[in-house]
């Protein structure tokens, strides 16, 4: 078999695993995850010059490249992206919040860390974090640190080689459902994080009335259970 009938070979097979997921009645499931990245966008398009951080833009990237791998049948290499996408975004905010840090990463003088990322006070989800950008979303804290450690965690068994993880995937591009429903897990998680990372940091855009109309249908798409959200467009009804 040569390169180009090899490839022609994966190509098809890519082709045949995004046919089981229509024909299982997935793929509006997919639909959601790609409609994500556009509120994503569009929320992120709000957040002045933190759009244009490379590693925003990354993350973004890693995000919808993350579904199109996850559909066509390549389950580990999709985990990998949105793992990476997770780490990039919230890293992203942790870094909005300090100048002097975010140059000296830009320099190749500071590295990114998922241990400072995650830190319990002065993470992006951590008490004092939060209460400094978004007291009234303070009480979320344990519930994010926890959610975000376990994704990341699990996400990373896939790409470090855990047993259980790899044997649970699926060989030669083979569809593989639970693998499927396993990436669209995680993926739920993710958009949790993000939602919740931006409404913490960019707490302040929701003062401007402007702003929370356009951004209704993202928000309350994403986010509308939360008490807390309810209880911004409660007082712009009010008003």
């Amino acid at each position: 078999m040569t390169s180009y009938e090899l490839l022609l070979l994966i190509n098809n097979k890519a082709k045949d695993n995004i046919e089981k997921i229509q024909t299982l009645g997935k793929m509006d499931e997919i639909s959601k995850c790609l409609t994500f990245t556009d509120d994503l966008q569009k929320w992120i398009s709000k957040c002045g010059s933190f759009s244009a951080f490379p590693l925003v833009v990354e993350a973004q990237d890693k995000c919808v490249t993350s579904i199109f791998l996850c559909a066509q049948g390549f389950y580990k290499a999709a985990i990998s992206s949105l793992r990476q996408s997770l780490e990039h975004m919230l890293f992203a905010v942790l870094l909005s919040t300090n100048d002097y840090r975010h140059r000296q990463w830009a320099a190749g003088q500071f590295d990114m860390s998922w241990t400072q990322t995650m830190d319990p006070d002065n993470g992006v989800f951590g008490k004092c974090f939060i209460k400094m950008y978004a007291k009234d979303l303070d009480e979320r804290s344990t519930e994010l640190l926890i959610l975000a450690k376990n994704t990341y965690r699990e996400c990373s068994e896939y790409i470090h080689g855990n047993y259980g993880k790899l044997t649970k995937l699926s060989e030669k591009l083979e569809f593989e459902e639970n693998s499927l429903i396993c990436f669209l897990d995680y993926f739920d998680n993710v958009r949790y994080l993000f939602c919740m990372a931006l409404l913490i940091r960019f707490r302040y855009i929701f003062d401007d009335k402007d702003v929370i109309q356009e951004l209704e249908p993202v928000i309350m798409g994403n986010l509308q259970t939360l008490s807390e959200v309810q209880d911004i467009y409660n007082k712009v009804d009010e008003e």
